[in-house]
């Protein structure tokens, strides 16, 4: 005999907000931050906007709940990739490109709505940098697996990944407005090929950075004037 599990208040509060917190996401990226209303996200989770208004007493608490949920979800997964990096399975080249399938899809979009939203908007601001810091903070720990053989200091390191960012941040805008996959891929690869150099000259207990430093100053010393 099936015994029936009666759900509590809580658990009902729960699968009501997880309800209103898709809905909003799909509001973001179907129609954008600013067309969205309260009562649209109400009518696609099949609540009542009283319901809503239980939860989330405003649009950006509710916002901000349903990005963290969506970082949350994202920061898991990229520590999936991390657990890969280290059993071997994935190299730098696969996880740029893993990175890659974040910044020009669901994800990337919906942050596209609330980061210029929380330009003008200081409580939202508020709300989502602490959010968007422990997305980093996942991504700085696998991105340190690629280069702990290597003579790069801490600060280089984490260089290395907010350039790769800001490349993806780029490309990811451009894709509203260029649909273009092969050109896309091309910046990419043309990335990836630099990263591997960067390894390269940087392995070997520092030999890069000696002969860098040798080219750069010469055998003598560093010349004068030069910084």
């Amino acid at each position: 005999m099936t015994k029936t599990v009666r759900r509590t208040q809580q658990m009902r509060s729960e699968a009501t907000q997880r309800k209103l917190v898709e809905a909003a996401l799909d509001a973001m990226m179907e129609t954008g931050y600013t067309r969205m209303t309260t009562a649209e996200v109400a009518a696609r989770a099949g609540v009542s906007r009283g319901a809503l208004m239980h939860h989330f007493a405003t649009k950006d608490d509710l916002v901000a709940t349903a990005v963290e949920a969506q970082l949350t979800e994202s920061t898991e997964d990229i520590r999936a990739q991390a657990a890969r990096v280290r059993a071997g399975e994935l190299d730098l080249n696969g996880f740029v490109e893993h990175v890659w399938g974040l910044f020009s899809g669901r994800l990337f979009y919906i942050t596209l709505e609330h980061v210029t939203e929380a330009r003008h908007n200081a409580d939202l601001r508020a709300k989502m940098i602490p959010v968007v810091k422990r997305f980093h903070e996942a991504l700085d720990e696998i991105w340190r697996e690629f280069f702990h053989q290597t003579t790069l200091t801490s600060i280089e390191v984490d260089t290395t990944l907010n350039m790769t960012l800001c490349l993806l941040r780029g490309m990811g805008v451009q894709t509203v407005l260029r649909n273009d996959p092969p050109y896309y891929q091309r910046l990419l690869d043309g990335w990836k090929a630099q990263l591997s150099r960067i390894i390269e000259a940087e392995s070997h207990g520092g030999e890069g950075k000696r002969a860098q430093g040798v080219r750069e100053n010469g055998p003598n010393g560093p010349k004068e004037g030069v910084i």
